[in-house]
């Protein structure tokens, strides 16, 4: 019943842009086909990547083919969804209303697959879940190990990872491109619900070939050499750690900093389990820890509206924090 209502609420939708071709059209609208959702779903896909050459390689269709797609659905709906050209790409009035409505119609698809998935005694659906870069080396690996339940509980949960920055984690968590993230955060997050899960602790280190590698710590030496910083550090208020450094560079990941920091010009802020690699080999060491140090909160993010919510709440059951 959810679907159809919101099949009718398209139909509405569609009524008050043009009710002439609207109601032309009113009694197909109430039985969408599959075409009809093949069409809807290219148009989504063109409207999200911004072109039809964009959408190509998310489709996996030539842009003839998609304009085709696009046409057709204007044909069948009675009115003109984009316009497309020299100028670019733009949704029309009646376009982005029916952009929004389709959305509520795939997300009232997709809840009513995962109730339907949720009848069986079998935990099945997917779960996708972004994590910010490098948290591997973490010692006690608790995300590794809540997957791992989750493997255990049901062969059909289907897990999604993607690995990125925390900005990019925060966009697709809020679009709904994912179910789950886990990244630091500095500020609470309209529409997202942010569950503390653990803290890791940053210092800064320079490299082998480093000058300050073979100095003793010094504040006023430390000071004339070029600094690179975590893009979410920069953001904390420590005025009186970052104050006392040249920050020259920036970077989203951790990676970012470890490169510029082997390139033995920059000193950088690494988390000392990421950095614990080239230490040991003598590599990298920490410089100042007792003054130079950061500690970074993580989180577990969900949206406040959840889809796949059987799924995900096996795996915070996993981790270990509050699902509610």
């Amino acid at each position: 019943m959810r679907i159809n209502s919101q099949l009718i609420q398209f139909s509405f939708d569609l009524i008050k842009l043009k009710p002439d071709a609207a109601m032309l059209n009113q009694r197909k609208l109430r039985q969408v086909s599959n075409l009809d959702l093949k069409l809807l779903k290219t148009f989504l896909a063109v409207v999200q990547a911004g072109s039809f050459t964009g959408a190509e390689s998310i489709l996996g269709l030539s842009r003839s083919a998609i304009s085709i797609y696009i046409s057709d659905l204007e044909k069948r709906l009675g009115m003109k969804l984009c316009s497309r050209g020299r100028a670019g790409f733009s949704l029309t009035l009646e376009g982005q209303t029916v952009y929004e409505a389709a959305l509520r119609l795939m997300s009232a698809a997709e809840q009513f697959q995962e109730e339907v998935n949720n009848t069986y005694s079998v935990l099945k659906g997917e779960l996708n879940i972004g994590i910010i870069d490098n948290l591997v080396s973490i010692p006690h690996r608790t995300i590794s190990q809540a997957l791992a339940r989750l493997k255990q509980t049901s062969n059909e949960v289907k897990v999604n990872i993607r690995m990125s920055n925390p900005a990019d984690i925060t966009l697709a968590l809020l679009e709904g491109e994912l179910d789950v993230g886990v990244m630091p955060s500095l500020t609470s997050i309209d529409g997202l619900k942010l569950r503390p899960l653990y803290s890791e602790t940053s210092s800064l280190y320079c490299s082998d070939q480093h000058p300050l590698f073979n100095q003793p710590d010094r504040l006023d030496t430390i000071q004339q050499h070029s600094a690179v910083l975590p893009v979410y550090a920069e953001q904390m208020n420590l005025p009186d750690l970052f104050d006392n450094l040249d920050v020259a560079a920036t970077s989203n990941n951790r990676d970012g900093v470890a490169f510029l920091v082997l390139t033995h010009e920059y000193i950088g802020f690494l988390p000392d389990h990421y950095a614990s690699r080239w230490v040991d080999r003598g590599e990298m060491r920490a410089i100042l820890p007792q003054k130079f140090n950061l500690t970074t909160d993580f989180y577990i993010a969900t949206r406040q509206a959840q889809r796949n919510r059987r799924v995900l709440d096996v795996f915070l059951d996993a981790l270990g924090v509050d699902k509610t």
